[in-house]
């Protein structure tokens, strides 16, 4: 099962064990939606386990830390934070150990996007050609920015080259068949 990070657990919200979260891309309206949340990591409990429920030496993936997945029972936004109470976590005290913990949700849980939109993850590993169809490299990471985001792509020599994501810029992003035709601006 594939899973996307969206966030971070960041504190508690009151003392009914609600936890908030804050988004990795900023704005925690695009996590409200979610059913389900895995959390991996936390701060450590005596017993060693960061998680509730989850048994002794558990591990996840060799990442060596804990990870359990909880059905979201009720969600809000609170700030620039969105806070959610979690089945099975009613008191502060069961929450504690959820500090820190990275938030995920299932992949295939994600909604549909437009034609014209993609989720950055979908992007990483896609070839990166000029619209002459020459290869220009391999996109290896997306990058935000503050006026627009970024393809980190490996150019051939293995250097990376930022390429603006505006349309300016991009002829085409198709992630099903792992190619984006682009078209640099001078000197990239």
């Amino acid at each position: 099962m594939r899973f996307l990070d969206i966030g971070r657990v960041v504190g508690l919200h009151g003392v009914r064990g609600k936890v908030k979260v804050a988004a990795f891309s900023g704005d925690p309206s695009g996590i409200l939606a979610a059913k389900a949340l895995r959390l991996t990591g936390g701060r450590p409990t005596p017993a060693g386990n960061a998680l509730p429920g989850v048994p002794r030496g558990t591990k996840n993936g060799g990442h060596g830390t804990a990870a359990a997945e909880y059905e979201v029972v009720t969600a809000q936004r609170a700030g620039g934070c969105a806070v959610f109470a979690l089945s099975g976590i009613d008191t502060a005290e069961a929450a504690e150990p959820l500090v820190k913990a990275v938030v995920s949700v299932r992949y295939d849980a994600l909604p549909s996007l437009p034609e014209d939109e993609f989720y950055w993850i979908d992007a990483v590993g896609c070839l990166v050609v000029d619209e002459a169809g020459a290869p220009l490299g391999e996109v290896v990471a997306v990058e935000p920015g503050a006026a627009y985001d970024f393809l980190v792509v490996r150019r051939p020599g293995g250097e990376d080259a930022y390429l603006p994501l505006v349309e300016a810029f991009l002829r085409k992003v198709d992630t099903a068949a792992r190619r984006v035709v682009a078209s640099p601006p001078e000197g990239w």
